[in-house]
């Protein structure tokens, strides 16, 4: 693991700036009524993984990302940026497409973290793939499934968070 400095974190935050500009390519604007949408699945997807990060390295399936690295990780990378790309492009691209989309971004996050800072370093994914290649795609692949779970997770909330905009 590389010590975390300020200026790897710039690094790794100019780094999510610049996917964010690739991710805006999609030309949606984001419409005020869905700022409450966008504050409800930012913040439930930051703290719940923010949480699992841990627990799951704790369980031994997952290697430690420390703090700074787990809050850009979660809050601004998941909680903002794939916030940000899914109501962009929930409309536009059929549940397929958004995985693939969602898994590609997720595992050039993970390298560019893992050159950064050492992490995602675990030689298995939940001991099935014996690799940390295995390890690395495994967790993208998961990651592809944000679009899928937040789509069915929107729809469940919005039966008691008045003000949610669902597709």
């Amino acid at each position: 693991m590389h010590e975390v400095t300020p200026l790897r974190v710039l690094v790794l935050a100019l780094f999510y700036g610049a996917l964010a500009v690739v991710m805006s390519m999609h030309g949606k604007r984001m419409e005020r009524v869905e700022g409450r949408t966008f504050l409800a699945i930012g913040a439930v997807w930051a703290v719940s993984v923010f949480i699992a990060n841990w627990l799951l390295y704790k369980a031994g399936v997952m290697s430690f990302l420390p703090w700074v690295n787990n809050f850009m990780h979660t809050f601004v990378w998941i909680g903002l940026c794939l916030t940000y790309l899914y109501l962009g492009i929930r409309e536009q691209k059929g549940l397929l497409v958004q995985f693939v989309i969602f898994a590609t971004f997720s595992l050039i996050v993970k390298y560019a973290e893992q050159l950064l800072f050492g992490t995602w370093e675990l030689g298995h994914f939940f001991h099935i793939v014996q690799t940390n290649w295995g390890y690395v795609l495994g967790w993208s692949l998961a990651d592809g499934l944000y679009p899928l779970l937040t789509l069915y997770g929107l729809r469940l909330a919005s039966r008691r968070i008045p003000g949610l905009v669902v597709i």
